[in-house]
């Protein structure tokens, strides 16, 4: 929880920042290819008001992740998660509607490489839940036990030093490689008084099966 709120902190921060020493202090260079451009069109984007506009939808995005760390301290849960979804899709669609802005010869190509960007990162998203939600199957098969799917495991039943059933899981302090949406998680996560260990389920719907080796899961 701890590692959650400071990288949240410090992205906050950050944009606060760019967007600060964009509008305030006109640092432009900050943007991404505008010292590239030609002193020409330069001038026509701070004319234009694209610097501002972008330096704004930056502090905007601080002040959107900040409201969700607000929300994640009030103990309401994927509130982190969401915020940066709500980000995302608020700076694409921002940057779509102020590139009206860029009258520069470059408009166009600037414009294509903005939508396949977008089409890009949200198929990333799409493809990611896609493969987050699918099921994993947990059978036994010559002495051997065996998780399928995204993150599974295989263990020698031997190596298995515990196995119980659990009503609830220790609080999840921190996702480290893995899949967290809504009430899903799966994959590695650092889990409070175990340490490192994996999961595999619903957290509303018990009980858990609880399996040690030198890893700890829940599935």
């Amino acid at each position: 929880m701890i590692a959650l709120i400071i990288i949240q902190l410090f992205m906050v921060l950050l944009f606060f920042l760019l967007g600060h020493l964009i509008v305030k202090k006109e640092a432009y260079f900050l943007l991404s290819g505008f010292s590239a451009k030609s002193e020409e069109d330069q001038q026509i984007l701070i004319q234009n008001g694209y610097p501002q506009a972008t330096g704004r939808a930056l502090i905007n995005s601080g002040f959107i992740l900040l409201g969700g760390l607000g929300l994640y301290l009030f103990r309401i849960q994927y509130m982190v998660e969401l915020s940066w979804l709500v980000m995302i899709i608020y700076l694409f669609v921002h940057l779509l509607y102020i590139g009206k802005l860029d009258t520069t010869q470059n408009r166009r190509r600037n414009s294509i490489i903005l939508k396949i960007t977008i089409v890009f990162t949200f198929g990333i998203l799409g493809w990611t839940s896609y493969i987050g939600i699918q099921p994993n199957e947990l059978s036994i098969s010559d002495n051997r036990l065996h998780i399928s799917g995204s993150y599974g495991v295989e263990w020698p039943l031997d190596e298995i030093t515990n196995i119980e059933l659990a009503d609830t899981i220790p609080n999840v302090q921190m996702r480290t490689n893995g899949f967290a949406l809504a009430n899903r998680l799966k994959g590695h996560f650092r889990l409070e008084g175990l340490g490192k260990g994996k999961l595999f389920l619903f957290q509303n719907h018990p009980p858990f099966i609880y399996m040690k080796k030198e890893k700890i899961i829940y599935s």
